[in-house]
């Protein structure tokens, strides 16, 4: 059993990049053997130093990951950004062309651009930031006002995108194909922001990483 995946080269790399300072996640409640005080992340983790932290699959690891996305985004902080893209599988944005869904693979947020010319992060951050209720995710409803059965910030440990099979039906090469597919086959938990996108996260070797954002809102075909 991984414990908060501290067995991953992955999910170390990540406590590194939150112990620099962006979203630290603490690994022990002792004090600093040279400063004698606990890290300045027990105000984001103050609740959970005193717990046993729980293993890679546990919705709560799952939760102090997404806090961190959230705030690589909030600072549009393309290098650690691309810490959270998997080395094999990469990331593979998903948008609307017409009817038909727009697929790209990502390696570096820097050089991505949407069908529209802009930028990733062309949206208030501040809308990502929830903490992702664990119940069935709201279903497209174009009758809704919000275009969703309900709003707000859900997850579940589901993986609905691997059978809509869209690879089949967007802009891509054979081999293409077969990689969005293996990326698919991989997703561990989905996060749908009704005000925002749709995420897969993927558990791969006791690390989490960010494999798919569905862009497309619901009905615009």
């Amino acid at each position: 059993m991984y414990i908060f995946g501290l067995n991953s080269p992955a999910m170390k790399k990540f406590i590194l990049l939150f112990l620099t300072g962006i979203v630290c996640i603490s690994c022990s409640q002792k004090p600093s053997r040279e400063t004698g005080k606990l890290d300045d992340s027990t105000a984001i983790r103050k609740q959970t130093l005193s717990e046993e932290l729980p293993p890679a699959s546990d919705i709560r690891q799952f939760r102090w990951f997404y806090s961190g996305f959230v705030k690589f985004v909030s600072l549009h902080a393309d290098t650690l950004m691309n810490k959270l893209i998997h080395p094999e599988f990469g990331l593979h944005i998903i948008e609307s062309q017409g009817a038909l869904p727009h697929v790209t693979h990502v390696k570096d947020f820097a050089e991505f651009k949407t069908m529209n010319k802009k930028s990733f992060y062309d949206f208030d951050p501040r809308l990502l930031v929830c903490d992702p209720k664990e119940e069935e995710l709201p279903k497209p409803d174009c009758n809704a006002k919000d275009l969703y059965s309900k709003t707000g910030c859900f997850t579940r440990e589901i993986n609905p995108l691997k059978d809509t099979k869209l690879w089949e039906f967007c802009n891509l090469s054979t081999d293409q194909k077969e990689l969005v597919l293996r990326a698919a086959e991989t997703i561990t938990r989905t996060v749908v922001v009704t005000a925002n996108y749709t995420y897969y996260f993927s558990l791969i070797k006791g690390g989490w990483w960010l494999t798919f954002i569905d862009m497309r809102k619901p009905c615009e075909a």
